[in-house]
């Protein structure tokens, strides 16, 4: 059996996908845009297609992962809703288009996802535990604990709903305070008032203060959302993910800082706070491997192939 797996990290705005070894190395990959204006019919369609492409060009692979935002029911594999897909609900993502491809597919969240790519070949390698922020448009999170993918019920990991103050922001989830309202690109462009997060790291380490007030707000949020995490688990290391972790030391830097002033130093002696290191595949990557373990415990869900 081929030792290759295909990963599809789908977006609000971009689909990513791509295939790769078993140890890691990236065969192929593809981004193409989601088009979600244009139904749930057609983006399942097209992403079908780009794979097959891939796969045309790379030769065979053994199962699929897909690693999708937002309400995952993982019992019947289907993506319930996505507040960056509308008009998406109960959809039958993992059967449709592993039955398209006529290969094993799996769904998973893909916070959990990028969570599962990190700790297998990236900054979480080596290690039995591991918390991921996911920081993009919204913040999402995964979580693996003694080397296993933990979702609890269906939603553990959903670290940017972690509330951090009664009287902060009001989130969208109807709470005040939520990490996301802090640390998500979203929030820090908005904070900033002009141009994305990237333009508010870019500005603060050129010295202008109102960036850097607003790159510090959104990392001291960060960081209280992240020792929350520590306190809890206290994983082997934290991977900051997703965009605005591009941002790299001046995003990490000022996370450690926050959480040291909040966790006592013999509790973070063995945790390691950074960033990403599988950056933009980290989900597709992640989505694959996850396949891979699934493949091996006979979890999946294509019909008409193995059952679960």
């Amino acid at each position: 059996m081929t030792d290759a797996y295909l990963g599809i990290d789908l977006g609000g705005t971009s689909v990513k996908i791509g295939i790769c070894a078993a140890r890691g190395t990236v065969r192929a990959r593809v981004r193409i845009p989601t088009e979600v204006e244009r139904g749930s019919d057609d983006v399942i369609a097209r992403i079908a297609r780009a794979a097959q492409e891939l796969r045309d060009s790379v030769g065979p692979v053994a199962a699929c992962g897909i690693g999708a935002p937002g309400e995952i029911d993982i019992s019947r594999q289907r993506l319930v809703r996505a507040n960056h897909l509308p008009g998406w609900t109960d959809v039958a993502l993992a059967y449709r288009v592993g039955d398209i491809l006529g290969l094993p597919s799996v769904l998973e969240n893909d916070a959990n996802c990028a969570a599962w790519g990190e700790f297998c070949v990236g900054a979480g390698a080596g290690t039995t535990s591991l918390a991921c922020f996911t920081l993009g448009t919204g913040v999402g999170g995964g979580l693996v604990i003694g080397g296993e993918l933990w979702t609890g019920a269906g939603a553990a990991g959903s670290f940017g709903h972690i509330a951090i103050d009664p009287n902060g922001p009001l989130c969208r989830c109807g709470q005040r305070g939520c990490v996301e309202q802090y640390a998500s690109g979203t929030s820090i462009a908005n904070r900033y008032g002009r141009g994305s997060a990237r333009d508010a790291f870019d500005a603060a380490a050129r010295g202008e203060a109102d960036a850097i007030a607003a790159v510090d707000w959104a990392c001291d949020g960060l960081a209280a959302g992240v020792a929350n995490v520590v306190h809890i688990a206290q994983p082997d290391v934290v991977v900051l993910a997703g965009g605005v972790a591009a941002a790299g030391d001046a995003l990490r830097d000022r996370v450690r800082a926050g959480v040291a002033r909040r966790v006592r130093a013999a509790w973070l002696r063995h945790v390691r706070i950074e960033c990403s290191v599988l950056g933009n595949d980290a989900g597709w990557i992640g989505a694959a491997f996850w396949a891979a373990r699934q493949l091996a415990v006979g979890v999946y869900a294509t019909r008409g192939l193995i059952n679960s």
